[in-house]
């Protein structure tokens, strides 16, 4: 039998040389996800929803950040505005951005609005909100895919590295 002890020089990422932390980051943000980031969409959209003074239902957020042709957030679900006029959205076609939802809408007395009235809420409301809570949803990915941010996860869950970038926890 034969008993091999290795010795690794281990360090925290603030020790590591830009070349490894670059390595190390890299490797973390391809092999992790966004979970919380679904959730925070959907908040955002309530605030953005809210504060326009609207009550709204059912709220889903679906998008595709990649930064690609057709790539965008919209959000299915019911709105209603103060006079009572209620807008529901639902996604149409392959993709997620802000002019990929079908919407129609009623009045308070279950009347339908007019195509005229349903796309100026539209491009007034609609489309507005889908693309502050994109613009939100990118920096957030760029804030949680930067070194700060990988920094301080390092540093919250005590993660240790070998000098080339390769994570090393026991």
């Amino acid at each position: 039998m034969k008993t091999i002890i290795r010795e690794y020089n281990i360090f925290s990422f603030d020790e590591l040389s830009q070349e490894a932390k670059d390595k190390a980051r890299i490797k973390f943000n391809e092999e992790g996800d966004m979970p919380f980031l679904q959730d925070d969409l959907r908040e955002y959209i309530h605030e953005e929803l809210t504060a326009r003074g609207y009550t709204h239902e059912g709220i889903t957020p679906l998008y595709d950040l990649s930064s690609c042709q057709g790539s965008g957030l919209m959000f299915e679900g019911s709105v209603t505005d103060k006079q009572g006029n209620t807008y529901t959205m639902k996604q149409r076609g392959l993709y997620y951005h802000e002019r990929s939802a079908d919407i129609s809408a009623t009045d308070k007395d279950g009347e339908e609005l007019t195509a005229e009235e349903v796309k100026k809420w539209e491009d007034e409301v609609y489309v507005p909100i889908c693309k502050t809570v994109r613009d939100r949803g990118y920096n957030e990915i760029d804030y949680n895919e930067s070194e700060e941010c990988f920094a301080e996860t390092c540093e919250a869950n005590e993660y240790t590295f070998l000098a080339d970038g390769t994570m090393f926890n026991e």
